[in-house]
C-alpha cells in the first residue's frame, strides 16, 4: 500500500470551497477509493497564505524537507487542485523535478491528468492558468487599493497610536501619549537610539508587543498618519526601505483624528535634513560592504547580536546597542579586537585549548535529525504490525520488514551516538596545525581582509567579547 502526505492551503477563509475541511474531506475519499495510505501527521496545512512563492509557507517547506530525505515516509502529495501546491508556475517546476528525483508524485485529485505525453502539456497548461489567475487578481487588487488611497482612505494597519475601527483609524490614547513624547523627545535634541531606550527602560512596547527600537523611532518620525495623512505606494512598500519621500508615493488627506499638529511634524522633517547631511560620513555605502578579517565573527556577551563595523570611528559595536535594544555599550576599536583575537589563538594552539559551545549547534541539529529518522523507523515498524495483525501481510512478510526496520533503528541510534561524542574524540594535536597555518595567513599582511574572514570562520564559530573586562572568548568549529 502506498503511503501519501496531503497538502492543504487556503488564503481566504471566505472561499468555502477551499476550506480546510473541505480539501481534506475530498482528499480522504480519494485515499480510500484508490487504497492509499494517509497518516494524521503527513497532513500539513498552511492557512491564510498566498500561493505566489512558498518563501513563507512554514508546512510546505516542512513537507519538502521530508519529501528529499533518502528514507522518504511518503510516495506522493496529494492536494484537491494543483493551485494550492503553488500558484507559480517556474516554482512549481523546480519543486516537482525535485521530487521527481526522489520519485514523489504531486497528484491533483481533481484534476486527473492522463499518462500520456498530453498529461504534462495539459499539467503547465493549468499551471500557467493558475499563476495567470494570481497575476489578474493582484492587479485587480492594486487598481481597488489605489482607488482607496485617492479618496485618503487606509489600505494598511494602523501605527502605533491607532486602532481600527469601522474601517478608519481611532485613537488609542495611552499610545497617543507616547508617539507625543517621542516627537517632543527628538525636537528637543534626543538622538533616536537614546528615544528607543528610554521607552524601553521604562517598560514601553510597540504595537507587536517588543521593545522599540531605531527603525520603528524612525517610523514613527517620518509617518504622515500622525498628522492626518495616509501614504500609499502602488509599486511597493516605500517605507520599509526607509523613502519616506518616494515621488510615486500616494499622499491624502484621511478623515482621521491627527495625533501630532503639523508645526511640530514640520519641525522633525527638518531636523531630519539637517542631521542626515551631518550624519553622511556615518552612513554605510550601500554599493560597497567593508570587509575586515573579523565581519560577522564578533558577539555581544549582553544579548548575543553580533557587533558590526563603524567606519567613522574605525571599530565595531554591538548591533542591538546601536538599535536601542541592548543596553550595554560593546564598542572597540577594530585593530584592538583583531590582536586580542590573533594572541588568543596562539595561547589556544600553545595549551592545545580549543573551547566549544556548551551544546554546539551543529552537533544539536544532527542529533535532531536523528531524532525524527528513529521515529519515522518506529512508527514504520507499528504499520508493519498492524498489517500483519490485519491480514494484509503475511508472518514470514511481517517478521522480514520487522528485522530491516530494527536494523535501521540500530544504525540511526549509532549514527546518533557518534555524532554526540565526535568533539570529546577530536584530536586536538591535529588540530593544533590547522590553527597555526591559519595564524600565519591572518598575520600575512599580503593576505586579503576577505581571505582572512574565510580561513577565520573556518576554524572559529564565534568571538564573544566581554565588555566589562574588555576580554574575549573564543568558540572554535571542532
Amino acid at each position: 500500500m502506498k503511503t501519501a502526505a496531503a497538502y492543504i492551503r487556503v488564503s481566504d477563509d471566505r472561499q468555502d470551497e477551499f476550506s480546510p475541511d473541505s480539501q481534506i474531506k475530498l482528499i480522504r475519499e480519494y485515499c480510500k477509493k484508490n487504497s492509499i495510505e494517509l497518516p494524521e501527521e503527513l497532513i500539513f496545512y498552511d492557512d491564510g497564505i498566498s500561493a505566489k512563492t512558498a518563501e513563507k509557507r512554514v508546512k510546505f517547506n516542512e513537507m519538502i524537507a521530508l519529501a528529499k530525505l533518502k528514507d522518504k515516509p511518503f510516495d506522493m502529495i496529494l492536494v484537491w487542485k494543483f493551485s494550492r501546491f503553488t500558484r507559480n508556475q517556474e516554482e512549481s517546476i523546480v519543486y516537482k523535478s525535485l521530487l521527481r528525483k526522489n520519485n514523489v508524485e504531486v497528484i491533483s485529485i481533481s484534476e486527473p491528468l492522463s499518462d500520456n505525453p498530453f498529461g504534462g502539456l495539459i499539467e503547465r497548461i493549468i499551471e500557467w492558468m493558475d499563476e495567470y489567475y494570481l497575476i489578474r487578481l493582484s492587479d485587480e487588487v492594486r487598481r481597488g487599493m489605489t482607488e482607496r488611497a485617492t479618496r485618503g482612505l487606509p489600505n494598511v494597519a494602523p501605527p502605533y497610536g491607532y486602532e481600527m475601527k469601522n474601517g478608519n483609524y481611532v485613537i488609542i490614547p495611552a499610545q497617543a501619549e507616547i508617539v507625543r513624547k517621542i516627537f517632543q523627545m527628538y525636537v528637543d535634541g534626543y538622538k533616536i537610539r537614546k528615544i528607543a531606550e528610554d521607552l524601553n527602560n521604562l517598560g514601553i512596547k510597540n504595537k507587536f508587543n517588543n521593545p522599540f527600537d531605531n527603525r520603528g523611532i524612525d517610523y514613527i518620525l517620518n509617518n504622515p498618519t500622525y498628522i492626518g495623512y495616509h501614504r500609499w505606494n502602488p509599486h511597493g512598500r516605500s517605507s520599509s526601505a526607509r523613502k519616506y519621500n518616494n515621488p510615486e508615493d500616494i499622499l491624502e488627506k484621511g478623515t482621521h483624528e491627527p495625533i501630532i499638529d503639523e508645526t511640530l511634524y514640520k519641525k522633525v522633517q527638518d531636523l531630519n535634513q539637517i542631521r542626515s547631511k551631518t550624519n553622511q560620513k556615518y552612513m554605510r555605502d550601500s554599493k560597497q560592504e567593508y570587509i575586515y578579517s573579523l565581519k560577522g565573527l564578533i558577539k555581544c556577551d549582553t544579548c548575543g547580536a553580533t557587533l558590526v563595523y563603524s567606519k567613522a570611528n574605525n571599530g565595531l559595536q554591538c548591533h542591538m546597542y546601536a538599535k536601542g535594544k541592548c543596553k550595554v555599550s560593546h564598542f572597540i576599536s577594530l585593530p584592538k579586537v583583531e590582536k586580542l583575537v590573533i594572541n588568543a589563538l596562539k595561547e589556544a594552539a600553545a595549551n592545545l585549548n580549543f573551547k566549544i559551545e556548551a551544546q554546539d549547534q551543529k552537533v544539536t541539529t544532527e542529533y535532531l535529525d536523528y531524532e525524527k529518522l528513529i521515529k519515522r523507523q518506529q512508527l514504520k515498524l507499528e504499520r508493519a504490525k498492524e498489517a500483519y495483525q490485519e491480514g494484509a501481510d503475511s508472518l514470514a512478510e511481517y517478521k522480514t520488514n520487522k528485522t530491516k526496520i530494527i536494523a535501521k533503528i540500530k544504525e540511526y541510534e549509532e549514527a546518533k551516538e557518534k555524532i554526540l561524542h565526535q568533539v570529546k574524540k577530536s584530536d586536538n594535536s591535529n588540530y593544533q596545525k590547522t590553527v597555526l597555518d591559519a595564524i600565519k595567513i591572518i598575520e600575512d599582511p599580503e593576505a586579503s581582509a576577505e581571505l582572512k574572514n574565510q580561513i577565520l570562520k573556518t576554524i572559529l564559530k564565534k568571538v564573544v567579547y566581554i565588555s566589562s573586562t574588555k576580554e574575549i572568548e573564543l568558540y572554535f568549529n571542532l
